[in-house]
């Protein structure tokens, strides 16, 4: 009987360990699905957390790109417009109609050696006198002498409509020539006057020799070149003329260009037209530039 109660109470000691065994394995199961559960929790609400952090840090960081991109497009405007101002500002201290001098005096120049080297340029004046049926557009004024052995337009190898051209005995600048010229200036827009002299000119060859004319217009003409030479050592009245007397009479022409008229002279100080003083050589066909 002992024996058996002995028997029967290790019976009940292994089922106790059993059941013992059992819960506590139970629990330790269910403490680690909740830890589990808890750490998943606490790494989901972390992630969550970091992604709001970025989506802010985000619309921040387009802010901010916006706002430098907007700097540097309004720093960029203010060059910009600066660059606009100044050029403004450079345009409007020049003249809108600023004559080139040298380069019509280059193009007369290679005309002139057309005709210095006998090569004229081949015109149809047929053509060129129906376009030009409308209106002329001159760029070049010449102020010559009535000499019929120094046609401009020959001289220069120009077509017509291209040189305007007003002629009379020692290229003097009179009240006529003076309107015609303003004329040219006003209205037709020519930007250059080119006063021509030429070498042996006769009514400069009168008034050097101090004679009185034999009638009042020719007395006009000499009284007109007379100033020309007033302190000169190179042109003597009285003496004989020479190619001084010449040059003197073209410069003297082309000073009175700007004393007689308003409108010349003002357009010469706006720079919109220049003034040239030449003399025509007959031996060579030459024109050279005096100033």
């Amino acid at each position: 009987m002992k024996n058996k109660n002995i028997k029967l109470l290790k019976f009940l000691n292994k089922i106790f360990a059993m059941l013992l065994i059992a819960f506590l394995s139970v629990s330790l199961f269910t403490a680690c699905g909740s830890a589990d559960a808890t750490s998943k929790k606490d790494k989901s609400k972390k992630s969550k957390a970091k992604n709001e952090a970025e989506e802010e840090e985000e619309p921040e960081a387009e802010t901010v790109a916006k706002k430098e991109s907007e700097e540097s497009n309004s720093s960029k405007e203010k060059e910009s417009n600066s660059q606009k101002t100044s050029e403004a500002k450079k345009e409007k201290s020049e003249p809108e109609n600023k004559v080139n001098t040298e380069l019509l005096w280059a193009d007369l120049m290679k005309g002139n050696k057309r005709f210095m080297s006998g090569k004229h340029t081949n015109i149809n004046y047929s053509a060129s006198r129906a376009a030009l049926a409308k209106g002329q557009k001159p760029q070049v004024i010449v102020l010559g002498c009535a000499d019929s052995r120094v046609p401009p337009e020959f001289v220069f190898d120009k077509n017509l409509g291209e040189l305007f051209v007003i002629r009379d005995a020692g290229n003097i600048a009179d009240p006529v020539g003076l309107g015609s010229i303003e004329y040219a200036i006003e209205h037709l827009h020519a930007k250059m006057i080119v006063v021509l002299g030429h070498e042996s000119c006769g009514a400069v060859a009168a008034t050097v020799s101090g004679e009185k004319m034999p009638t009042r217009n020719l007395q006009a003409i000499t009284e007109s070149i007379a100033p020309s030479f007033e302190g000169s050592k190179t042109c003597l009245i009285g003496g004989e003329s020479n190619l001084s007397c010449v040059e003197l009479n073209a410069e003297h022409s082309a000073k009175d260009l700007l004393l007689k008229s308003s409108v010349i002279k003002e357009a010469v100080e706006k720079g919109e037209v220049s003034v040239i003083s030449a003399v025509y050589h007959f031996d060579t066909g030459e024109v050279v530039r005096l100033k």
